[in-house]
């Protein structure tokens, strides 16, 4: 584009400018000093965060899907958080969506030029969303083509749309919610892999954890629908069935096998006193709400 210089983040960052002559430490000190924007900008977005966490939940307790794209850093990152709100909120991977520009190869080896099709992230699009889904487009820019196509099309079919930016400039024509990143200048001149990355990897963590928590996937700030699939897991289902239920870790841990690895059912199994098929039931009723299943009279 030959409009960079209104991209903020291809701008010259003037407090790094002595980055290839300083010491280790100084490095360190700098882009540490840098990063703290990150934080800043993320803070500065949180209404529009907020209102991305509320419309993300409403799409997924109505049975559509949430779906991240994006190209480079931004593509990568929005794969990342889709794959890991598996393990962590017990989703399936169709519920929760990642595309890059260029494919899953585009994972391990930049595809640079994927970016630049716009016409391609609309065809992308189509392969995965529907009306009723929420597509969020990742683009530090703020004008990548691919990522643009992809929120036009996603209008065209009804879905609804978000795009997550670090330009105030952005193109928002085909965004229902616009959250802008205030991340600035990088520390590396145009290397968006630093606090735009960053800040973009904050916010997806607020927008999935949010809109996860107001679907019911978190009781108080435990992560009840965690998938107990390798020991760490296991260990941690079973202290969180101990710690809601006041019960020793070795009753806990035999609620999570007679529960079939379910923590949510397990904690009712002991709470309620009921069976497994009971706390199912029980558990199906209130929507997969713990809190309600537990306060219920």
């Amino acid at each position: 584009m030959s409009k960079n210089h209104l991209i903020p983040t291809e701008t010259l960052n003037k407090r790094t400018q002595n980055l290839g002559t300083s010491s280790p430490k100084q490095i360190a000190q700098m882009i540490n000093a840098e990063d703290f924007n990150a934080a800043r900008a993320v803070k500065k977005a949180a209404i529009s965060i907020g209102k991305t966490i509320q419309l993300a939940s409403e799409t997924f307790l109505a049975g559509g899907k949430i779906i991240f794209i994006g190209a480079g850093t931004s593509g990568r990152l929005g794969v990342l958080e889709a794959a890991e709100c598996v393990p962590t909120f017990g989703t399936k991977p169709s519920q929760i969506v990642g595309i890059i520009a260029g494919g899953k190869k585009a994972m391990f080896r930049s595809q640079e030029g994927a970016e630049d099709d716009a016409l391609q992230g609309g065809k992308d699009i189509l392969k995965v969303a529907k009306e009723k889904d929420l597509v969020i487009g990742l683009t530090a820019s703020g004008i990548t083509p691919y990522v643009l196509g992809a929120l036009q099309q996603a209008k065209q079919l009804g879905a609804s749309t978000v795009l997550m930016a670090c330009n105030k400039k952005a193109d928002t024509s085909f965004a229902d919610i616009f959250i802008f990143l205030d991340t600035g200048a990088e520390a590396l001149n145009g290397s968006t892999r630093m606090k735009a990355g960053t800040a973009t990897k904050m916010t997806l963590n607020a927008i999935s954890t949010g809109a996860m928590a107001r679907a019911g996937k978190v009781y108080g700030n435990l992560m009840v629908d965690v998938q107990p699939t390798n020991q760490k897991l296991i260990r941690r289902a079973v202290r969180l069935i101990a710690n809601v239920t006041k019960t020793d870790e070795k009753t806990a841990e035999k609620l999570l096998i007679a529960s079939g690895k379910s923590v949510k059912t397990a904690i009712v199994m002991q709470m309620k006193k009921i069976n497994k098929g009971q706390a199912e039931k029980l558990l199906q009723k209130h929507h997969g709400f713990l809190e309600g299943v537990l306060h219920e009279k």
